[in-house]
């Protein structure tokens, strides 16, 4: 070992082989050392790896430890291995992103607060926020929500900064408020970067952070706050009901003062890993829905239109299951026409496998459409489909609802929060495309049905916005962080 002065924290690797002398050269980049490593191969049992002593899996039973990370090539066999040996899932630690989680969390748990704290500003003076769009001023849910409560927070006094990065992706510039971009590009390393997002940070404080995402500015902020505790605070929103956000939010909780959810089956799980309930909040918005819903459905044998707003992506969205579902309707002699609207890394895919299969006089591809239009595509529609594996709570689904459109989705978070499944729509199975198909064409063949859940469907949107007020919510949440 190196004459630099290491921290040794209570985590072990599993795998000492060259996957794992990789990893342990880059937790000592971060200035700290595992207590030990794990390997099978009996030859190494109490070798020496850069000063570090191999141990065989056995000494588990004995050995005290936080975290075991798997640091070879075959994790989920290594995984089984671990729980075999009695060791409790929290404590094994898998993936790329949630080693660099906790080496930074180690690396940073003992700053100690500076001396010369900035202050936060005068009681009655409203403290800028930063808006984390750590995937760039890209097309997406959430996005487009972040422009929302920007222009709310506008209109109310708030100063405010998006902080961004040079991520690649198509452009949805907004200018309610100025934007501050990250440079990563030609960065060695994830802690370079969180390394520029601190320096940003700090050159804005006091402020209040809302984190979008659990990577680099949610890590920074965390970090400026250990650093600053009186002169930032940290609302985190949970945006999908993915365990990057799971792992990332559970381990920095007491760094975080709200943590706000978009549906209840979020806020249970992560109750369960140790978030306190008084931190967390379920995440309301407001949706255009007229209070008396003027449209028609298509009534008699007339073809069902059936719609889709969203990524046009396979990853969570899984539109590809849209053509398969599309064929299967077809199969039971249906007359539809599925519209799509979006776009994404899928759309040239999904525009061939159209022409494959011969779906086009069904099927049809509208591209992007702009905010303001998205109630008139819904109005048009009598069905909202989605194939969905994993979401987070979809604003697709409310705005359609609010518009009449009957939702028939998978179930995912966020899905039972508005449905209610048989009186305003119907929930399936994720990856059910034959219950799908069953539920469409039950209301193809029953047209009366289909109105009828459609009004149930806008009215259970219109009542949750008659007791919403995201301005008021926002000014009350943003006041209580800082008492």
């Amino acid at each position: 070992m190196d004459d630099r002065l290491y921290r040794t924290v209570e985590i072990l690797f599993f795998g000492a082989g060259k996957k794992g002398r990789y990893w342990l050269d880059y937790c000592k980049s971060y200035g700290l050392v595992p207590m030990g490593m794990v390997d099978n191969n009996p030859a190494l049992n109490g070798s020496m790896c850069d000063d570090v002593r191999i141990y065989a899996p056995d000494s588990l039973k004995t050995l005290s430890y936080n975290h075991i990370f798997i640091t070879c090539n075959r994790e989920e066999e290594i995984y089984q291995q671990l729980i075999g040996l009695g060791v409790p899932d929290e404590k094994i630690i898998k993936t790329r992103h949630n080693f660099m989680n906790h080496f930074l969390y180690y690396a940073t748990e003992k700053l100690e607060p500076l001396k010369n704290s900035v202050k936060a500003a005068a009681e009655g003076h409203k403290e800028k926020v930063l808006f984390d769009l750590q995937n760039g001023m890209v097309l997406g849910g959430v996005e487009a929500w972040t422009y929302s409560l920007a222009e709310i927070l506008k209109d109310n006094g708030y100063q405010g900064l998006y902080v961004t990065t040079d991520a690649k992706g198509p452009i949805v510039m907004n200018e309610t408020y100025p934007t501050q971009i990250l440079t990563y590009e030609g960065l060695p390393d994830e802690k370079d970067k969180v390394a520029l997002c601190v320096k940003t940070m700090i050159e804005n404080l006091p402020c209040v952070m809302v984190c979008n995402f659990p990577q680099n500015i949610f890590w920074s902020a965390c970090i400026v706050k250990r650093l600053y505790p009186d002169s930032i605070r940290i609302i985190a929103v949970q945006h999908s009901d993915d365990e990057l956000y799971y792992e990332t939010y559970s381990l920095w909780k007491d760094l975080i003062d709200e943590c706000m959810v978009i549906s209840s089956r979020i806020e249970e799980k992560l109750i369960m890993l140790g978030m306190e309930k008084e931190k967390t909040c379920c995440l309301g918005w407001e949706v255009p829905c007229e209070e008396n819903l003027n449209r028609v459905w298509n009534m008699g044998k007339a073809p069902l239109q059936i719609g889709y707003v969203g990524r046009v992506t396979k990853i969570s969205k899984r539109v590809d299951f849209l053509p398969i579902l599309a064929e299967k309707l077809r199969e039971k002699g249906i007359r539809f026409q599925m519209n799509i609207a979006g776009a994404g890394d899928y759309e040239e895919v999904l525009k061939q496998k159209i022409e494959e299969e011969g779906l086009n006089d069904c099927v049809r591809l509208t591209g992007y459409i702009d905010r303001e239009k998205i109630p008139e595509f819904w109005m048009k529609q009598d069905i909202m489909a989605g194939c969905s594996e994993r979401e987070g709570h979809s604003i697709s689904q409310s705005e359609a609802m609010a518009s009449g459109a009957v939702p028939v989705i998978t179930d995912v978070s966020g899905a039972r929060d508005d449905v209610t499944d048989g009186y305003n729509g119907y929930v399936v199975p994720v990856g059910d495309i034959d219950a799908l198909a069953d539920r469409i064409c039950k209301l193809y063949n029953e047209r009366d049905l289909l109105a009828q859940m459609g009004k149930n469907a806008h009215e259970t949107i219109f009542r949750r916005q008659q007791e919403m007020n995201e301005t008021a919510f926002w000014d009350e949440l943003l006041r209580k962080v800082w008492q």
